[in-house]
């Protein structure tokens, strides 16, 4: 394995290579012009006062004279007024040192204006940059429309990104973004190992890696490159078409994220199941962001524009739900699934598809302008209709915004929130892998008792491991039962909950849901919450501090010392 010190090293011996490569001739010349014009000069007699030769001036004297000269200084004839010769000579000297230093400066600033150097040198300064980043980063390889939102996401949760990107351009327009830290970029195809490797794959501080290039192949080369040379970092990879022969699954279980299988199952799933959809929603947004609008898209026959990939997709989960849908599409007429030839934002081909009887339609081609024209025509003829549009272009927001649809598909937003959930509390995927097999009723409920913890905005949700956590481990080794709701005590007065809720504890293949506070927790156990940042704070404290954890579970001292005062204290004090 490669050790963080090699990427810097080997950028260096670049930079040094093409410097030595391309001034070996120039610093030959003028090393050999200086040896000839001081041997020279040391060697031609001069005259004395009184006009009579002597011997020349010395190797010493020469090079006194040779080199206060080529720098322009100009002493005067040193160390006594020199003969017709030795004047000759300086004159040859003086032109041979300025065709020398002239060449040398000119294939200096040849090496400087050099595409290679000038990708050394960056290369270089990121890989300095690298090595003197000391705290948790992500590495993100493409920085499109996701790529985009995943470092503004990271950049608002407080986390370093290293960004990768093909597009000089779009890293040029990256750095006018107003991130609170500088993040290290640097242009190189992500899918060469070196690249990951310069960019902190190896170093102990790298948390992850997120592969978002627009090409399925190089994403899948990134998830091989990092499960071979740094096992064990988590990889998340966002794929448009994932094959089942390039299944990522076998190189450590990193997770794949299809934008349009996601959507699809996400919006089946809001018309049989609305607040599975509405938790999932809630659970994966950004602390402090709005909680998820309550919508429940009708039953009944629905119109899908659009039979690419989206539009299998849409159309294979929509009718896993029990629902009727027509397909309208121009360039796949003809093809098995399409019912009507057209692009939907033409009146006769909606009346074809039935719009007059329809309760929803998606607007799901490639074009942002065509999805909007579709909504458009479909919101004249039938006013009641759930209209479904899918945005390609962050750019056109405001588009989108203005028009005012019932449900957006951004495939950037879906992956960007996934991944920022996923890789800031990776417990939060078990407890979305069994969100499906619940109830409706209990998403609801679910979804009501975390909406009230952080005054009806998203919450932020973390995990913590009482196998780290050093006074339950203390406690539980002496064998004193720590429940869940000593936990969720305010370790400042215990007679108060925190703003918290205990969504799931894991204890090696066991998963429990919703615990109550009576569940008895063990040293091993592995616990996902959702609650407020100073409810974050208190559960900490609580893990964490022996005497806190004591007052908690047991009340506070009947002495009158310290100990039984602090918590009172503490709670003024955080009031």
């Amino acid at each position: 394995m490669s050790s963080p010190q090699q990427p810097r090293q080997a950028a260096l011996s670049n930079v040094f290579y093409l410097v030595l490569r391309r001034m070996r001739f120039p610093l030959v010349l003028i090393v050999v012009v200086y040896a000839v014009c001081v041997f020279v000069l040391s060697l031609v007699p001069g005259v004395d006062a009184d006009g009579n030769p002597t011997p020349g001036m010395g190797l010493f004297n020469a090079f006194y004279v040779i080199s206060y000269t080529s720098t322009t200084i100009g002493f005067g004839e040193l160390p006594a007024p020199y003969s017709p010769a030795q004047r000759l000579w300086m004159v040859i000297s003086i032109y041979l040192t300025v065709i020398g230093w002239s060449y040398s400066i000119v294939t200096v600033l040849s090496l400087v204006r050099d595409q290679g150097f000038q990708s050394a040198l960056k290369a270089s300064g990121f890989a300095r940059r690298i090595h003197n980043l000391h705290e948790p980063f992500y590495i993100v390889c493409g920085c499109d429309e996701t790529g985009l939102l995943i470092c503004h996401g990271l950049d608002r949760l407080g986390l370093r990104a290293v960004i990768i990107d093909l597009n000089a351009q779009r890293l040029q327009e990256l750095r006018l973004e107003g991130f609170q830290a500088d993040a290290p970029m640097i242009t190189a195809d992500a899918s060469q190992p070196q690249t990951l490797l310069d960019a902190g794959m190896c170093s102990p501080h790298c948390r992850g890696v997120m592969a978002l290039a627009a090409e399925d192949e190089t994403n899948r080369a990134i998830a091989v490159t990092v499960r071979l040379l740094a096992p064990g970092l988590p990889v998340l990879v966002r794929l448009g078409n994932p094959l089942p022969e390039h299944d990522l699954g076998v190189f450590g279980g990193d997770v794949v994220i299809n934008p349009f299988e996601r959507f699809a199952e996400h919006l089946a799933s809001a018309v049989s199941a609305p607040y599975h959809f509405r938790l999932r929603e809630l659970l994966t947004g950004l602390p402090g962001d709005e909680l998820p609008e309550e919508l429940h898209p009708p039953r009944g026959h629905w119109i899908m524009c659009g039979y690419g990939r989206f539009g299998h997709l849409i159309r294979e989960q929509l009718e896993g739900a029990g629902l009727e849908v027509t397909v309208i599409d121009r360039l796949h007429f003809g093809e098995d699934g399409v019912d009507v030839q057209g692009t939907g934002a033409d009146v006769a081909s909606l009346r074809a598809a039935g719009i007059d009887h329809s309760v929803g339609i998606v607007a799901g081609n490639a074009d942002d302008l065509k999805n909007l024209a579709i909504a458009i025509t479909a919101r004249d003829l039938q006013p009641d209709i759930f209209i479904v549009t899918r945005q390609n272009r962050h750019s056109n927001e405001v588009l989108f915004e203005a028009f005012q649809h019932d449900l957006e598909m951004a495939p950037s937003r879906i992956v960007a929130r996934e991944f920022l959930a996923l890789i800031t509390t990776p417990l939060l995927s078990r407890f979305l892998s069994l969100i499906p097999q619940q109830s409706d009723a209990w998403c609801q409920e679910v979804f009501e008792r975390v909406s009230r913890v952080n005054r009806r905005e998203i919450p932020e949700i973390w995990s913590e491991s009482l196998g780290e956590a050093e006074a339950v481990a203390r406690t539980l080794r002496l064998n004193h039962p720590v429940n869940v709701g000593n936990l969720l005590c305010n370790p400042y007065d215990r007679d108060r909950r925190v703003r918290a809720v205990l969504l799931l504890v894991v204890r090696g293949e066991e998963r429990v849901l919703l615990p109550s506070d009576d569940f008895e927790l063990a040293a091993e156990d592995q616990l996902l919450f959702a609650g407020s940042h100073a409810a974050a704070d208190h559960v900490a404290l609580t893990l964490g501090e022996q005497d806190v954890l004591n007052y908690v579970r047991n009340g506070p001292l009947p002495a009158s010392g310290g100990v039984s005062r602090w918590p009172k204290a503490g709670l003024k004090r955080r009031s």
